[in-house]
């Protein structure tokens, strides 16, 4: 059955062929490098660098509007597996740096002076860590985000908050996670132990299991929204050893599966460029983060 999965995932889009071949099949670096270039000039990934505008943005500016605005298509390109040299999305990082990082290390993608949003400081970082790796300003990012850890572990997007949230911190996790795939080497020792603790936050919280219905869908793009799924993905990354908590939510995932797929189950609202996938049928991008979760446990 399971052969016959990865079949069927290889018919589809040029970014699941890479990422089956990347995360799945280990491919050589070669045939890596053939099915990664094809992002940019078919299927998802091209029409995406379709939709930017003459003004170098998507939609109207980094933040507006949900979900089609350069902040999010940029989170989204990454997440296809575009190359990290492209010049479409380096171009724009670069200027985000230029426009809107502000002095406590963060990015205010407002168009109104106020305070950065520290979810949003982490998909940044996830990103710009990504396609501008040796960018030093990325530094300041990462020492802003530390210096926002609440008691616990974990993160939030309330400066006068005493605890972290969902959202928030998977978020942070996520960014910190491609911050160390980069190979950058500032802060890194300290990045490792907020990896761990925002892990152990989530898992202390019981992995918001009851706290939200739309925690436990089955979601694709997750945007800046937290969910089970996603909290796996980054549990693999970052190799922690399994535990009772980790078991219930392998258990969740096992039994979303129906005859060796996982299904769209929920999309967060908002305009979108287009749809990837449609809801309540097989999803090619949820059924591959299954398998690549299952597969490391």
């Amino acid at each position: 059955m399971q052969n016959e999965v990865i079949q069927w995932l290889l018919r589809g889009d040029a970014s699941i062929q890479y990422l089956t071949h990347a995360l799945l099949l280990k491919s050589t670096s070669n045939e890596l490098d053939r099915l990664q270039r094809r992002i940019e000039i078919e299927g998802f990934g091209h029409r995406l660098l379709s939709c930017q505008a003459d003004s170098g943005h998507w939609g109207l500016w980094y933040y507006q509007p949900k979900w089609t605005c350069t902040h999010y298509t940029l989170y989204e390109l990454k997440h296809l597996g575009i190359r990290k040299t492209i010049a479409n999305c380096t171009n724009m990082v670069q200027r985000a740096f230029d426009e809107c990082m502000i002095e406590s290390g963060g990015v205010n993608f407002a168009k109104s002076n106020m305070p950065s949003d520290i979810a949003i400081d982490g998909m940044f970082l996830d990103y710009a860590a990504y396609f501008c790796p040796e960018d030093r300003r990325i530094e300041q990012i990462v020492s802003h985000l530390l210096s926002q850890r609440k008691p616990g572990g974990g993160y939030s997007w309330d400066d006068n908050a005493t605890v972290g949230d969902a959202h928030t911190t998977i978020c942070v996790l996520e960014g910190f996670l491609s911050y160390v795939d980069s190979g950058t080497s500032y802060k890194i020792d300290q990045v490792r132990t907020a990896i761990s603790e925002s892990i152990w936050f989530i898992k202390d919280m019981r992995l918001f299991f009851d706290d939200d219905k739309r925690y436990v869908k089955l979601t694709y793009p997750h945007r800046y929204r937290y969910d089970i799924l996603r909290f796996l993905e980054c549990a693999t990354r970052s190799k922690i050893p399994t535990d009772p908590h980790i078991d219930r939510a392998i258990d969740w995932l096992r039994n979303k599966c129906k005859g060796g797929y996982w299904e769209l189950e929920y999309t967060h609202p908002g305009a979108v460029h287009f749809d990837y996938e449609t809801l309540h049928e097989p999803s090619r991008f949820i059924t591959l983060k299954a398998l690549y979760i299952l597969e490391h446990r």
